[in-house]
């Protein structure tokens, strides 16, 4: 009787196999809670609308693809909760000025709603850089990537010692605050540091912007660690300066970008004459001066996938058969892809004749 009943049961229930997400394809999933972490930033609680399990590696983003005002648009976010936990993913939004796909998701992304995701995708994330002494520098909303990471070390009990260092202009900003204290006061292997631009009289903790001997006070051992940073461009500049100036090697820096500025990009000359031919559509266009591929194609109406926009996501990854482009990328393709002749539309700019497997 027990033999036949468990017989019956494996028939109905599906197995954890039939319950794994499907990685990168769309998924349907539902909103399922919404959380409010600060007077501008939520977290949006999604679950399998097919009831499947979520697999993703800590650190990871999905793109979400959204329709407003009847356009069609895609838009990445790293997730904020960690592969531990499969049953749901969160996403950790926070409202941009202006920002059409941040501003729809805080009005209008509410329990019960749908949305299509996208993913996992990215190599920033803990299985391809394993790192038994890790420091997560984060800035901002730069937090929600390593947050995942953390979560996923102490969700484990993980021994390794953890630094956590997260940057917020004014105590009011700082994401994630109180289950960061909780962590830090929980496992003593986890020392957390929360650093204020804006400090204010109330608030006790450090104030300023991170720098050498900050990081160095904060870290004493870091020329043996390996650092996990993300932020706002200006944040990561300052990072990289800092951690280059204290002489951190190139190969224990590991970095996630958020909100690249176009004016950081290099000046093209403007005596090169660059044109795109795309060999499937059999269209060509003839560049201005500092044109991206992304931009020649939307000015011939070829439509290229993309989200970031900064050279991040890997989204608008496109074929290069031929011809030479200057690609301003933030880590959106490996070193596989670049030797395959892949390039990032949105970041790479022709230098004469460009031939575009599009």
């Amino acid at each position: 009787m027990n033999a036949h009943a468990s017989v019956q049961t494996s028939d109905v229930v599906p197995t954890l196999r039939q319950r794994q997400w499907a990685e990168k394809t769309r998924n349907v999933v539902l909103c399922r809670h919404v959380i409010d972490e600060t007077h501008d930033v939520k977290t949006f609680v999604l679950t399998s609308a097919a009831d499947r399990m979520f697999c993703f590696s800590a650190g990871q983003y999905v793109l979400v693809h959204l329709r407003i005002n009847g356009t069609a648009m895609t838009r990445s976010y790293s997730v904020s909760s960690p592969p531990t936990r499969p049953l749901d993913l969160q996403i950790t939004v926070k409202r941009t000025p202006g920002g059409l796909a941040s501003n729809w998701l805080h009005d209008n992304l509410r329990p019960g709603s749908k949305i299509e995701i996208e993913g996992p995708l990215g190599s920033f994330n803990l299985d391809e850089l394993p790192s038994q002494k890790p420091v997560f520098l984060s800035g901002g909303s730069g937090v929600t990537p390593t947050m995942s990471m953390l979560r996923a070390l102490t969700d484990r009990a993980d021994d390794r010692q953890i630094h956590f260092i997260y940057s917020a202009k004014t105590p009011g900003d700082i994401i994630f605050r109180s289950e960061l204290d909780a962590l830090a006061a929980r496992f003593a292997n986890v020392h957390v540091t929360l650093v204020c631009s804006q400090g204010g009289p109330a608030w006790t903790g450090s104030t300023g912007r991170i720098d050498g001997r900050m990081l160095l006070n904060l870290v004493p051992d870091l020329h043996k660690r390996t650092v996990f940073a993300c932020g706002p461009e200006g944040y990561m500049k300052t990072a990289r300066a800092c951690l280059d100036a204290i002489g951190l090697a190139p190969a224990q820096y590991h970095e996630e970008s958020f909100g690249g500025s176009s004016s950081s990009r290099p000046e093209l000359g403007s005596a090169v004459r660059s044109s795109v031919r795309f060999s499937r559509s059999g269209v060509e266009h003839h560049c201005t001066s500092g044109e991206t591929l992304l931009e020649a194609a939307r000015n011939c109406g070829i439509y290229i996938p993309t989200a970031c926009q900064q050279g991040v996501c890997g989204t608008c990854r496109i074929a290069k058969l031929s011809g030479e482009v200057v690609m301003d990328d933030l880590g959106g393709l490996n070193a596989e892809e670049k030797s395959a002749g892949y390039v990032l539309a949105c970041c790479s700019r022709p230098q004469g004749s460009v031939l575009l497997d599009v």
